[in-house]
């Protein structure tokens, strides 16, 4: 928390309207950590951080999606099961789209390691490319 002013939210809104001077807010990415794991709430916080951002940034939903990736995903890891819950947010967000971590390796029950980061990394871009007008997002998040 020290290191987000004590307020994550209104830390990363902060970032967002410098960013918004001098670009455009194509989407929000979502990684989930460790936190949270097993609680269906999650999906409630989410939504509202996500729609609370869309009114604070200007944004619309039907412009700019919510991308969340799925965790470490061996069924001996300490937070796979939080993957089932993670796949629900397109129930709660229309227009959120799911990164699959599937065959992403890790280097631990918990952290992917560097090569299992670069292929998620690659599927968050292959999505901003695939979804209506990101074709510009490839190329910079390449």
């Amino acid at each position: 928390m020290a290191s987000y002013n004590g307020n994550p939210y209104e830390y990363f809104t902060n970032l967002a309207k410098i960013a918004q001077k001098e670009g455009v807010i194509k989407g929000i990415l979502l990684h989930q950590g460790e936190t949270n794991t097993g609680q269906v709430e999650w999906l409630t916080y989410v939504a509202k951080i996500y729609n609370d951002m869309l009114k604070d940034l200007t944004l619309q939903a039907n412009e700019v999606p919510l991308l969340a990736g799925e965790l470490v995903s061996v069924e001996e890891n300490c937070c796979a099961k939080m993957n089932t819950i993670i796949n629900e947010l397109p129930t709660v967000i229309p227009t959120a789209h799911i990164i699959s971590s599937k065959d992403c390796p890790s280097q631990d029950r918990a952290h992917f390691n560097s090569e299992g980061y670069r292929i998620l990394g690659k599927r968050y871009a292959i999505k901003c490319y695939v979804w209506k007008g990101f074709k510009s997002c490839l190329l910079s998040c390449l």
